[in-house]
């Protein structure tokens, strides 16, 4: 019964959302970005193709979250 009144004042479904985005943008994009550095970083200092790969699949993950953002905005 205390769930039911504490879901009509703050519904738990919205709430549960809001969790996965936040923690989408707390770990997520740190770690694109952190992959993008490192990426940059072997580029200078190893030859071949690692720190591109690198470098392309954190930008990858940046533009997907960012993607997915506009999409989840112009959602009702």
């Amino acid at each position: 019964m205390t769930v039911l009144s504490f879901s009509t004042y703050l519904p738990l479904d919205d709430l549960s959302k809001i969790l996965v985005v936040a923690l989408m943008v707390a770990v997520i994009a740190p770690s694109a970005v952190s992959l993008a550095i490192v990426g940059l970083d072997r580029r200078e200092s190893q030859p071949g193709g690692a720190g591109t790969a690198m470098v392309a699949a954190g930008v990858a993950v940046l533009a997907t979250l960012v993607v997915l953002g506009l999409y989840a905005l112009t959602q009702k």
